[in-house]
Formats: structure tokens, C-alpha cells, sequence
């Protein structure tokens, strides 16, 4: 019997982690507003930014990279990203967005990433992959008909 490859796995526990977050977001989204979510979402991160930092810190004496200082650059502006997209996600649920309908349409992020990766990193697409970005943006006009 083969294996689940170990991205796969991965892959599929951050598809429930955070299908619930999409469901959990909503409920709290009725008795608080995006600012303050958001604020809660970032604190309830705390017990996991212990357990990174022990981790970064076991790790790091043996892992020293090129280029480590431009990655940390990038990474936090990842996080920044991040959580505006966050309070953007929030929000749309505050407003009375359903969050059958808010959650698979901003899952849908990938279109930015598809199309930047394109710009700025010079990557193709093949004609099926076109094919899915066109798909993605009939979702979004589905979705939110």
C-alpha cells in the first residue's frame, strides 16, 4: 500500500485547520468587530509563537543560511500581509457576509499569487492551468451572484 506523501498530509490538515477557522471567524464575527478579531486571532497565536521560537532557536545553530537577512525581511512582510488580508477577511464577515460564500472566495487567493508570480518571477502557465485561473475567476462571480 503506498503512502500519503508528507506534503500531502500537511496539506490536508491545513485544509480542515482552516476550514474551521472560516466557520469559528464567522461565529466570532457576531459579537466582535474585524479590529478586535483580529487582535484576538494575533494573541491567540501566542502558544504557537513560543513553540516556533524554541524551535527556530534549537535549530538555528545548525542552520545558517545566504541570504538569511532578506528572508527575515521577506517574512515579515509576509506577516504584515497577512494579518491586513486577516482584518479584510473579517471584515467581509462583519458586513454580513455569509461565511459559506466569504470563506471559498478569499480561498481563492491564489489567483494574486498566480498572476504576481507571473509578473515578477517570470513563471508560465500551461494552457490547462489558464484554463483553472479562468475557472477561479467564474467561481468568484458564481459565488458571490
Amino acid at each position: 500500500m503506498k503512502r500519503i506523501p508528507a506534503w500531502l498530509s500537511w496539506s490536508l490538515a491545513t485544509i480542515v485547520l482552516w476550514g474551521t477557522w472560516g466557520l469559528v471567524s464567522k461565529i466570532a464575527s457576531a459579537g466582535v468587530d474585524a479590529y478586535v478579531n483580529q487582535l484576538l486571532y494575533t494573541a491567540g497565536l501566542a502558544p504557537l509563537l513560543i513553540f516556533v521560537a524554541w524551535t527556530v532557536h534549537r535549530q538555528s545553530a545548525k542552520d545558517r543560511r545566504e541570504g538569511r537577512a532578506a528572508g527575515v525581511s521577506w517574512a515579515f512582510l509576509t506577516g504584515i500581509l497577512g494579518g491586513v488580508g486577516n482584518i479584510a477577511f473579517f471584515q467581509a464577515l462583519v458586513k454580513g457576509g455569509k461565511a459559506s460564500v466569504v470563506a471559498p472566495v478569499t480561498a481563492l487567493f491564489p489567483m494574486v499569487t498566480v498572476l504576481l508570480a507571473l509578473m515578477f518571477l517570470k513563471e508560465r502557465l500551461g494552457r490547462t492551468q489558464w484554463i483553472g485561473l479562468a475557472l477561479a475567476f467564474v467561481a468568484i462571480y458564481l459565488l458571490s451572484a
